[in-house]
């Protein structure tokens, strides 16, 4: 047998190995990041241009802080699509990266001389972008030295610091506008196999009083009515009980509590659609809810429609590879339906705008030619719809053998294939204008 390495010298290979591998996915990350801001500042916006913007807590704001110049929507799109982020999560990145590059030129220095990785530049930027150009700088000057090792709440507290000190007048509304933080939030894309939703929010006291009284109040009545159900469940089926106006139960020991009966039942809408692997049990029983475009267990489904006050509409099945025509521009409901099925969200590359709140998109234009029938017809969000329309982006289906698959090509040369399982990257042309 050949000799063993000496263990001591294996590992310490493997840490020079896991260490260079490190820094150099560091460098790769900090070259994209400048990259980001190289091809911001290459696409400002003109005057005719629409600009790129983020959505945050449901209000489009700009991607980086006042000073920094506004950058062309479609260019923003088209970056982030290449590098298969979501045009949320792309466009802050496109923003911090901006924010930095202009607002934060000593920052930026440490980041390009590799003095500082991009997550640390980041957390610095989240904090940055609603400061005035003023404070800004004023942060840029107190934290470029130690940006390395300032923690979060450092760098919180340093940019309310400097807004305090160049405007005091905004600092007392920005103050008002942070200690406005209730909120309700219903998770509904992040539902789990078993069919449960997670649910958080901030109440004032008082609505929150009357919230837990009515909770414990139902999941009391639910005990009383038989109910074997630990305490957790039946309070989280109080929950729902209130989203339905549900106040009393009828009790199995005759007696007879006052109030007002239900004011709203649930409504299900069951589509019931058999493949192959369904057939033959290699999927298993296994469904999708289309409100969190999430897999579901049968029994799940089962459970639900069977639940008291439940009414269930079944609706017939649909081919979704049954090729359906119109002579009109506009789009049947029937065929818009079989769209939605078919092809569940916008089908642009990386989007997941369900496509239900979606338009039915002619992919050859209807003006030149382009048929209103099921395979020329795709979700497209409006934002996408838009780029589609005026900036360049163009796709075709993949063929009539492959229903809902789709070959986008960006006005760059960069080639997406998009089904509705998720975006692969495909090609990067060397020559665009081919």
């Amino acid at each position: 047998m050949p000799p063993r390495t000496p263990r001591l010298l294996r590992d310490s290979d493997a840490l020079r190995a896991a260490m260079a591998a490190r820094a150099a996915a560091e460098q790769a990350e900090r070259e994209v990041f400048v990259a980001a801001a190289d091809w911001a500042i290459a696409h400002v916006a003109g005057a005719d241009d629409v600009a790129g913007y983020v959505i945050d807590t449901g209000m489009m704001l700009p991607l980086a802080g006042p000073g920094a110049p506004e950058v062309q929507e479609h260019a923003v799109t088209e970056f982030i699509t290449a590098l298969g982020m979501t045009q949320q999560a792309g466009s802050f990145y496109v923003g911090h990266a901006l924010e930095a590059c202009v607002r934060l030129p000593r920052v930026w220095s440490r980041l390009v001389k590799g003095e500082l990785a991009v997550w640390q530049v980041r957390r610095i930027t989240e904090d940055t972008i609603p400061l005035s150009a003023e404070a800004a700088d004023l942060v840029d000057a107190r934290i470029a030295a130690y940006a390395h090792n300032v923690s979060r709440n450092q760098i919180s507290s340093i940019c309310r610091v400097a807004q305090e000190h160049t405007d005091p007048g905004d600092a007392v509304l920005r103050k008002a506008r942070e200690a406005e933080h209730r909120c309700f939030e219903v998770w509904m894309g992040q539902a789990g196999f078993d069919g449960t939703i997670d649910i958080s929010g901030r109440l004032d006291q008082p609505d929150a009083a009357d919230l837990e009284r009515a909770i414990a109040a139902l999941a009391e009545q639910l005990k009383k009515a038989g109910s074997q159900e630990t305490l957790n469940v039946r309070r989280a089926k109080a929950a729902g009980m209130l989203a339905r106006g549900e106040q009393v139960l009828p009790l199995e020991t005759g007696e007879t509590p006052t109030g007002n009966t239900p004011s709203r039942s649930r409504h299900l809408t069951l589509y019931i659609h058999l493949s192959v692997d369904a057939v033959t049990g290699a999927l298993g029983d296994v469904a999708r809810s289309e409100a969190s475009r999430s897999p579901l267990g049968i029994d799940v489904i089962k459970a639900w429609c069977q639940a008291a006050g439940t009414t269930v509409t079944v609706r017939p099945i649909l081919d979704l590879a049954a090729e359906r025509y119109s002579d009109a521009y506009e789009v049947p409901d029937l065929m818009r339906e079989q769209i939605i099925l078919r092809d569940h969200t916008c089908v642009f590359p990386y989007c997941r705008r369900p496509a239900r709140s979606c338009d039915a998109d002619h992919v050859q234009s209807y003006e030149s030619g382009g048929p209103t029938a099921s395979s020329n017809l795709a979700p497209l969000c409006r934002k996408h719809h838009r780029h589609k329309t005026h900036d360049g982006w163009r796709y075709k289906p993949a063929g009539p053998d492959q229903p809902g698959v789709y070959l986008w090509r960006s006005p760059n040369g960069v080639r997406f294939r998009r089904d509705r399982h998720g975006t692969t990257l495909t090609v990067v042309e060397a020559d665009p204008g081919g």
